[in-house]
């Protein structure tokens, strides 16, 4: 029995995308909770925050107003050519599908489908029919008789990727075959293909040399390394960026932060549920506003080669480098400060929600920055080797 494609009102779009930004509630469990796909509501949120601008863009005044002078118009010509007997029909259709939310519209129409009455010579008949009464509430008749799947990832699977996530952390060259042996060690059941799948997902890979078989697809634009043989010696030489994975309650969010190669200071941040340019050149704009670096190093990723990210870089004056292909030691700083953060916060809390993981990032990056000693710059904070004396009390208290 084939299914109707669900439909969803902008309204119930918004609403979803304005909850998620609060951070209250992780998308894995919001999806569950409305029955949808995580990566449904995923892009409904990257076409939300594109989107936004438009809300303040005068130009698009008209192009609203003469789409309701037309549809006012159709209204008019359809009144008369239908009569009103349509018209009402297709109004309550409207007004029940705006005013009931799914649930409460699938309920009706179970009880409807169930509902009867007696009438002379017949044993009982239904006051109305199931499909008449799925067309008036806007649902698919087979919507009473399918229950929803959980899309809610399992705990297994959760406890399985936290797992997976720091055995890479300890052992970034191990590849999916050695990975999915340690799982089942461990008691999961982990082949081959699930582990590539859960380190797709989490956007890691293995680190090592491989041989040059073949060539890559120049699709993207892969910039030089920069940074060989250089010697840093002051602030904003030189800064790293990159992308890691973080476990939460019900599910993970990726963060992106930035390092000063001479201070060790994180001089800007971001984290999120959706791993995508957007993120990236949100970290970027903030550590901007403390300042620009000379070279701003990456990896290869998809997010450092887009022409958006280029772009902002190229605007800012920024010069852009990359390590080399599979040279993971090119990006040391940020890698090793991931492995900090990791066994000293997320590895010992378990974050509820991506508000509790950002308030927990945000401090440890205040204590790091500020409080702790780091011994490869004369055991001083990296706060106090990259801001100035005069400086410094006025960057902690905004911290």
């Amino acid at each position: 029995m084939s299914r109707t494609r669900r439909k969803f009102s902008p309204r119930f779009k918004a609403d979803l995308c304005v909850e998620l930004l609060k951070g209250e509630k992780d998308l894995n469990s919001l999806a569950s909770e409305n029955s949808l796909l995580p990566n449904l509501l995923r892009n409904w949120k990257k076409d939300f925050l594109e989107k936004c601008p438009k809300a303040f863009d005068d130009t698009s005044e008209n192009y609203w107003k003469e789409k309701y002078l037309a549809a006012h118009r159709e209204k008019e010509d359809y009144a008369k050519k239908v009569g009103q007997p349509a018209m009402q029909v297709d109004w309550l259709k409207k007004n029940l599908r705006r005013s009931l939310d799914q649930d409460t519209r699938t309920n009706l129409l179970q009880s409807l489908s169930k509902s009867r009455s007696r009438a002379s010579g017949k044993k009982w008949e239904r006051t109305i029919s199931v499909r008449t009464a799925a067309g008036l509430l806007s649902l698919n008749r087979t919507g009473i008789y399918y229950k929803h799947r959980d899309n809610k990832p399992a705990e297994e699977e959760l406890a399985c990727k936290a797992l997976l996530d720091r055995v890479h952390t300890d052992n970034p060259s191990w590849g999916a075959r050695q990975l999915s042996k340690q799982l089942r060690m461990q008691g999961f059941k982990a082949g081959r293909f699930r582990t590539m799948r859960f380190m797709r997902e989490m956007g890691i890979d293995a680190i090592y040399p491989r041989m040059n078989l073949s060539k890559r697809q120049k699709k993207a634009q892969i910039l030089p390394y920069l940074l060989k043989n250089v010697d840093i010696r002051r602030p904003n030489q030189a800064w790293s960026i990159d992308i890691t994975y973080i476990p939460i309650r019900h599910g993970f969010l990726y963060l992106t932060a930035l390092i000063d190669w001479y201070s060790r200071c994180i001089v800007g941040w971001e984290a999120d549920d959706t791993l995508d340019t957007r993120m990236v050149i949100q970290a970027v704009r903030k550590a901007f506003r403390i300042a620009r670096p000379e070279i701003l190093n990456s990896d290869q990723g998809c997010q450092f080669t887009s022409n958006e990210y280029k772009a902002f870089l190229r605007e800012n004056h920024v010069r852009q480098s990359m390590d080399g292909k599979s040279r993971w030691a090119d990006n040391i700083m940020i890698e090793r400060w991931f492995r900090s953060f990791k066994y000293e916060e997320a590895y010992l809390t378990q974050y509820n929600n991506i508000r509790e993981a950002r308030q927990a990032i945000r401090s440890y990056v205040k204590k790091y920055n500020f409080e702790r000693c780091h011994s490869a710059i004369g055991g001083v904070p990296p706060a106090q080797a990259y801001f100035p004396a005069m400086l410094l009390d006025a960057a902690r208290a905004t911290a």
